[in-house]
């Protein structure tokens, strides 16, 4: 297991259970029509797509076994190109710019993650952050490249908390940490066209266990919570995506009463700092969970994802358990999906056009992951 997901796991894990209970949609949910495309490679036991762009190209990795990935592109056409980093057991590719530029991390050794860009023209360089030293190597795990080609992710700080990085397409590196020890890790989330890196820290301040940030190349940083009119006991601030506008996506969780009473749902924050709530109709599902295969675990990411429209996408849980994909209108309007015969939907990625990548499991094939494009109806 990866040593940043490991953490965010055990962190956003602890966190997520204070909003466990969501208060009742306060928008309309409605079922819109679209259409949807599979995403598989042939012989993979699972397909995850993990990013696409406005050319409508896919990245994500897949199974070869339960304990080996390796990543793929599949074009507008819908050809499939596979690849991996050489001597890697495990490839995930996270993020595709506009360019067809790929990043995402490796492992040659399992839960020694190391970072990587694929170029458009197939060509890999792999790379981790200077002075980052950790038991077992050097590490770095990539979560975002935009347009001009910088790449932010996360490394291990010294006594294993996390910290951020942002790398320029010349390989010089920007590193930052709002640590102040191994329980209060930083955490990388996000990055802009603009440069602007968006994630969240485990705060100190015993009312608040997390708090977002936005940092800015030039160094300048910004802090920030979802604005609350009552005082409560813990208060989670979680920022998951941003656009090009500056527009942050994310989730918070409230716990009062000794955590007896529990809240939370979706933000969007403005550029001015303005917050909009809003609910889904279950919990939004905000963390990686492990999935069994043949008594193996793997991870299936999750995540919220904002567009330059400031259309959200992302998953959430019905009193079933069973998970839904929804997406979230600039106007506030939110629509639940699944795809065709679909079942545990994630949505994982959209695009300017309001196409969305996640996976899914048939309904007569719960053990393989299959990778769908949801394509609005006009």
């Amino acid at each position: 297991m990866r040593f940043l997901k490991i953490q965010r796991y055990l962190l956003v894990a602890l966190l997520f259970m204070l909003s466990a209970v969501f208060c009742k949609a306060q928008d309309y949910v409605e079922q819109k029509k679209a259409s949807y495309f599979t995403v598989s490679v042939p012989g993979a036991l699972g397909t995850f797509p993990m990013s696409l762009n406005d050319s409508m190209a896919v990245t994500g990795y897949y199974l070869v076994s339960p304990t080996v990935a390796y990543g793929f592109l599949e074009d507008a056409a819908g050809i499939i190109t596979t690849f991996k980093v050489g001597g890697s057991i495990w490839t995930e590719p996270e993020s595709i710019n506009a360019s067809g530029e790929i990043t995402g991390f490796y492992e040659t050794v399992p839960g020694v993650p190391h970072g990587f860009v694929r170029y458009a023209n197939g060509r890999i360089i792999t790379f981790n952050p200077p002075g980052n030293t950790f038991p077992g190597g050097v590490q770095a795990e990539p979560v975002s490249i935009n347009a001009f080609g910088v790449v932010a992710g996360n490394y291990p700080f010294p006594n294993i908390a996390s910290a951020g990085f942002a790398r320029s397409r010349t390989g010089v590196f920007t590193m930052f940490s709002y640590a102040i020890g191994s329980s209060y890790p930083t955490v990388v989330t996000g990055l802009n066209a603009s440069g602007t890196v968006v994630g969240f820290f485990s705060s100190f301040d015993f009312t608040l266990d997390a708090v977002s940030f936005l940092v800015n190349l030039d160094g300048f940083t910004t802090f920030f919570s979802v604005p609350l009119s009552e005082t409560h006991n813990y208060e989670t601030t979680i920022a998951e995506s941003i656009n090009g506008d500056g527009y942050v996506a994310g989730w918070y969780g409230v716990c009062a009463d000794f955590c007896e009473t529990k809240s939370g749902g979706g933000f969007v924050r403005s550029p001015q700092g303005v917050f909009t709530l809003f609910n889904v109709p279950g919990p939004i599902v905000a963390l990686p969970e492990s999935a069994d295969f043949d008594g193996t675990s793997f991870p299936i990411p999750r995540r919220l994802s904002i567009n330059q429209d400031r259309v959200i996408t992302g998953s959430y849980t019905d009193a079933n358990q069973a998970q839904h994909g929804f997406v979230r209108d600039a106007d506030g309007v939110i629509t639940s999906f699944d795809p065709p015969r679909g079942m545990q939907t994630t949505a994982t990625s959209i695009n300017d056009s309001g196409v969305i990548a996640g996976s899914f499991y048939y309904d007569w094939d719960a053990q393989a992951s299959i990778g769908f494009l949801r394509i609005p109806t006009p």
